[in-house]
Order: structure tokens, then sequence, then C-alpha cells
């Protein structure tokens, strides 16, 4: 997918299936007195109408499968194209089961949607100020969900209504993930740099800054500890994991916090891809229990799934089992994890077509 000259560097919302070159990445305990999420309402003016449509429309089931303990529930959404590179993503999960994504459709407009698969057979529409090109990354258990407007703004949808920011001094930003206490996390492009932010609430907005390199950083989610993952660009040019404990600073902001590397995996052997290596990795979502999710891009173009846990250190290796070799790739991203261990993200088929998953631990 193209990105626009200026535009944030952003996670790889549809992995390309060719170089990696060539790809491009889209874009609890309050540590600073944040406000909830129904507080977060009042914070921004709003926009649209019927931001949430009610009634929705059917989740398209494609089936169960399962593998290294989980059982994954495979799902398209609503006008999901059938070419390669369309399909469906899903993008987080909140601590009430309900995750949130996008499909694709074969002209490349985005639809949003909230989904819960594992309990219901449809999902909710989401209008982001009527725009196409928004993309919803977030949610948490209220129903407050975050992203892009596609206009350069971050956005939270909360009771219906869209309301749109940026932090303060930044010319652009988007919005990754968000807890159950309303704090927000995205990146941002201040005076040329891509900084990864926290906001508190409407006024105080955190700076997170990379561990090295050039301070391109994607915050991408944080629990209700106030624990932040991501990722940054190194100085290798290359993604790598970070995490910051935010509620290690008190009293009034801003704070300006340094994320710290976390150690990229050491990738195990894949069928299909003899002698393949790690190239970068992107940690995408962290439960309360502080156990993480994302995925790592390997020599051959592939992408693999991981959950890791920050307070060991370990990386576990899980993908789809449903996912597909398309001329030589596939590709599993794990996007979002909640407090009950169940994770969600999306796969490739052998079409190079995306395809949605939530899984649950051990089936339950």
């Amino acid at each position: 997918m193209f990105r626009a000259p200026g535009s944030p560097r952003r996670r790889n919302l549809t992995p390309t299936l060719s170089t990696l070159e060539g790809r491009a990445l889209l874009s609890v305990m309050t540590p600073h007195g944040a406000h909830g999420a129904a507080e977060v309402a009042t914070m921004e003016h709003h926009h649209g109408p019927n931001a949430m449509r009610p009634g929705g429309a059917p989740v398209n089931f494609l089936g169960t499968a399962a593998a290294g303990g989980y059982q994954f529930v495979n799902f398209d959404g609503p006008s999901a194209g059938t070419n390669a590179g369309a399909g469906t993503n899903d993008n987080g999960i909140a601590n009430s089961g309900a995750a949130v994504g996008f499909t694709i459709d074969n002209s490349g407009a985005f639809h949003n949607f909230v989904a819960n698969p594992l309990r219901s057979h449809r999902l909710q529409l989401l209008n982001i100020n009527g725009s196409t090109t928004a993309n919803a990354f977030g949610i948490n258990r209220a129903g407050v969900v975050v992203g892009t407007d596609g206009n350069n703004h971050a956005f939270f949808l909360s009771h219906g209504k869209v309301h749109t920011f940026v932090p303060t001094g930044a010319s652009a930003a988007t919005a990754f993930g968000i807890n159950d206490r309303g704090m927000i996390v995205g990146q941002d492009t201040v005076n040329g740099m891509m900084p990864g932010f926290l906001r508190v609430n409407g006024k105080t907005f955190d700076t997170i800054n990379a561990p090295s390199g050039p301070n391109t950083v994607n915050a991408q989610g944080i629990n209700n500890r106030g624990l932040v993952v991501g990722f940054y660009v190194g100085t290798d040019g290359q993604d790598h994991g970070f995490m910051v404990n935010t509620a290690s600073v008190k009293g009034k902001g801003p704070h300006t916090f340094t994320g710290t590397p976390i150690a990229d995996p050491t990738i195990p052997n894949v069928p299909g891809e003899p002698g393949a290596t790690f190239v970068f990795s992107q940690v995408l979502a962290v439960n309360d229990k502080g156990i993480a999710v994302g995925y790592y891009g390997d020599s051959t173009t592939s992408q693999h799934g991981f959950i890791y846990n920050t307070n060991t250190g370990q990386y576990t290796f899980l993908d789809d089992p449903s996912e597909a070799f398309n001329n030589g790739v596939e590709v599993t991203q794990i996007t979002g994890i909640n407090n009950a261990g169940e994770i969600t993200g999306f796969y490739s088929d052998a079409s190079g077509v995306f395809h949605a998953f939530v899984a649950n631990p051990s089936g339950k």
C-alpha cells in the first residue's frame, strides 16, 4: 500500500506479498489522572450522526481451526474484497470480547466494523464521518473505538459520536490503542519526526521517544496498568518492539518517556521457508498480565504471529492454521489480546486475500 510523503509510518495494514523493502506501514491503574471512557466523549468537537449503525450486518464465518492451544474462528466482514491484498483485517480486541477492524473492498475502500464472533453472528458497522479511507485500530471495554479518520487526524468514537484530535504542536496523528480508562496511544508528526504519543486527557499529551534511531515510534497498545507497547525504527532502518511503563512517572504532565527495546525474537524454522532469517518485528497490543502480541517479518517476506511475555521475555510463535502460501509468502499478524487471553488478527490465503480471526485459549 502506498504511503504518501510526510505521512506517519504505521502498522502494515495490508502486508505486501512482494518484497519487504516495498512494504508500506500504516499508518486500569491510572498513571496521570486519566479520565474514564465516558468522560473522554466530552473532550473534543464531534462530527457525524449515526457513527455506529444499529443492526449491522451478518458475520461471514469461514470455519474454525485449532493450533497452539487456541481455537481459531475465522471470518470476513461486510464488503470484503476478493482480490490479493483485499479482504478483512481485525486490529484490536477489548476486555468485553468485542473486536474492531475493517474490510478492504476490491476498489481499495475501507469499511470499519465491531464484531464479537465468539458470541454473536452479527457485527456493527462504523461510520467515520463518511470516510472510505478511515481505519479503526483499537477498542476498549466501554466500546470506545480509536483510529485515523483518513485525513491526518486521530479519532475516538464514543456514544455514537466521532471526535477528531491532533496532539498539541503536531501536524498529523493516528490513534492505535485505548485502555479502559480512556487513555489513548498512537503516533504523531512533529517537526519532521514521528514520535509516539499518550493522550492522558483532552489537554495533556505525553511524548514517547524511540530508544534509538530516527525517532519514528508507533505506540500501539496500552493496558490498564499504564504499560505501553509498540515498535520503532532502529538504526538499521527496520522495525523493532519496545515497551515503556508510563505509570513510573507521577505528577502533572506533560511527560516525556523513552521506550525500552524488546529483544528481537530468535525465529523458528517454518515449513516452506528454508533458511529464512529475521528482518523486523512489530509489537501491537498488551493485556493487564503483561502478555503482548505482534508479528515478525522474515527474509522470505512472510510474516508470522507471536505472543510475548513482557515479564519473562519469552516468545511463543503462533499462526492461524488456515493461512496459506501465495507466491511463496504467507502472513499471520496477531494484533490484539485481552485479559481473558483471547487474541485477534488476520491471515492470508492462497490467493493473497486477507481474513480476520478471533481465537480463545483451549477453545473455552
